[in-house]
């Protein structure tokens, strides 16, 4: 028992030191400028992972001033993006432990990242947010460029639609009455000249800024109500204008500047409404002869349904006469009327029919490799009592990952057997490695290819997983070593840690007053 502690102390001891020297290093590589520390360099130094560096970085010790952010606009792009990033290595909901280390690393107070991140997540327009992106469009700056300032929307689309929204919520007082604001002809007219001649590239800043001027008299939201709508009302393109371009281009030819200013719009507009009309002629002119046939034929075998022609029973030949007829295609633009008409089946017969051979097929295929890729593996582990898998790819002609996933044979394979007295993560940590690189998220984890990899029973290998992700199974072992660890004086953080890399100091303590 007293080994057992002087080992406790000599590895708290230890710890300490190592809290002490981190922190010493993370205040000499503060950087000013930014606000933060370089804790590049300290990973360098030390030669101690990022996360245990953070871990044991102690805020009590350190000279740093925690900066202060309690508004998003207080955090400069470049810090949200980065905190961002940092936030993406931690799995699931962070945790307190999470939020301090993400504290630490962006020397910020954790409310205020925690806040930060709540924003990027779950961005909302709040009142500083909204005058701040007031005053970038009052200095003419893009929403392009507003959005690369304030980076937690998804898109600029995003941005402007949220913010104009806040906008049009929020008042200072009761709703003034409205006042309806009437526009003349001429000056709806003046509008349109406005809009044809300073809109480009769906930017209304220009029209603005020239409608402002020539309507003073004009409330500021009216007229820009007066310019969307406008706008808005050219964009529909109706069969009268349809109708209009066509008549104009017979006269005219395809002149699309004189034909715009006949039509009062723009030359390209004029162009896209001769576009959509000739769409829509080939949309609605009459059938072709070709397709008549094929309408006929439709018809007849609908209406010959439990004839020969028309049975649901396939012969052999015409089960090959098919799949050759499907070959002559590409896959991607399947003719099949005319398929349906040398078989003289209905379409959807064809296609169903085709779908079950190719399942059928594939089915086949993988039965075929599976037993080859099994046999290689039988052969290898009777010779060796070991599986060279690149061999096994190179024997069958398939890749590793498909070698893993098809092997069947399981002979040998050993059991894992949680002990906290004596696991070791190393096999843990090497099946973490290659489920991250075969199987990232978000595509599902095939366990069959995780136990040929490992050579463990799958059942083990999946609660192996569970474990790695802090589902702890709370037997009488696993119980006992925890009472065990907390007579000694251990926090539950510790235990937690060296229970399961993913295990909250939560849990340890509802497990330990449950059994108490």
């Amino acid at each position: 028992m007293e080994h057992i502690v002087a080992l406790d102390d000599d590895r708290l001891q230890k710890q300490r030191k190592l809290s002490a020297r981190v922190t010493q290093l993370a205040d000499q590589a503060f950087d000013s400028q930014r606000g933060r520390c370089d804790w590049d360099s300290v990973v360098k130094k030390l030669d101690v992972p990022l996360m245990e560096c953070l871990g044991r970085f102690d805020a009590s010790l350190s000279s740093v001033p925690v900066r202060s952010l309690p508004k998003f606009v207080d955090w400069l792009p470049d810090d949200f993006l980065l905190l961002k990033e940092f936030v993406q290595r931690f799995p699931g909901t962070l945790t307190a432990d999470d939020q301090r280390l993400v504290s630490a690393f962006m020397n910020v107070k954790q409310a205020d990242c925690v806040m930060a991140y709540s924003m990027c997540i779950r961005p909302q327009m709040t009142t500083e947010l909204s005058e701040l992106i007031t005053s970038y469009r009052d200095k003419d700056m893009t929403w392009k460029d507003i959005h690369q300032r304030v980076p937690g929307f998804a898109s600029v689309q995003a941005l402007t639609s949220v913010y104009s929204q806040f906008k049009a919520k929020v008042s200072s007082g009761p709703k003034p009455a409205t006042i309806r604001v009437r526009w003349t002809d001429a000056e709806t007219a003046r509008v349109r000249e406005i809009i044809r001649q300073h809109h480009s590239h769906g930017d209304m800043r220009s029209c603005m800024r020239v409608a402002k001027s020539d309507f003073p008299d004009k409330p500021l939201q009216s007229i820009e109500s007066k310019l969307y709508y406008t706008l808005r009302g050219w964009q529909g393109i109706t069969v009268a204008d349809m109708e209009r371009v066509k008549a104009l281009v017979d006269e005219y030819g395809q002149d699309w500047t004189q034909v715009g200013q006949v039509m009062g719009v723009t030359p390209e507009r004029a162009q896209r409404i001769w576009d959509q009309s000739q769409q829509h002629l080939k949309a609605t002119k009459g059938w072709t002869s070709r397709e008549l046939d094929i309408l006929r034929e439709c018809i007849r075998d609908d209406s010959t349904e439990g004839t020969t022609d028309n049975k649901s029973y396939w012969a052999s030949d015409d089960e090959a006469r098919l799949l050759h007829l499907v070959t002559l295609y590409d896959p991607r633009a399947i003719d099949w009327a005319t398929i349906s008409s040398e078989l003289r089946r209905n379409v959807s017969a064809c296609k169903l029919k085709y779908r079950q051979l190719r399942k059928q097929r594939e089915s086949k295929m993988a039965a075929e490799h599976a037993d080859a890729v099994s046999h290689a593996v039988k052969k290898q582990y009777t010779q060796h009592q070991n599986v060279n898998w690149v061999w096994v790819s190179e024997s069958v002609g398939l890749s590793e990952r498909e070698c893993l996933e098809a092997n069947q044979f399981g002979d040998g394979k050993a059991r894992w057997i949680y002990d906290p007295d004596t696991f070791s993560w190393d096999m843990a940590n090497r099946m973490t490695k290659f489920i991250e690189t075969n199987y990232p998220r978000p595509l599902p984890v095939n366990y069959t290819a995780v136990s040929n990899y490992m050579w463990i029973e799958p059942d083990d290998c999946v609660k192996m997983a569970g474990l790695l992700r802090g589902e702890m199974t709370w037997t009488k072992d696993v119980l006992a070593k925890v009472v065990e660890l907390r007579g000694q004086g251990m926090m539950y953080k510790a235990i937690a840690q060296q229970l399961s890399p993913n295990l909250t100091a939560s849990k340890v303590s509802q497990a330990y007053h449950t059994t108490t």
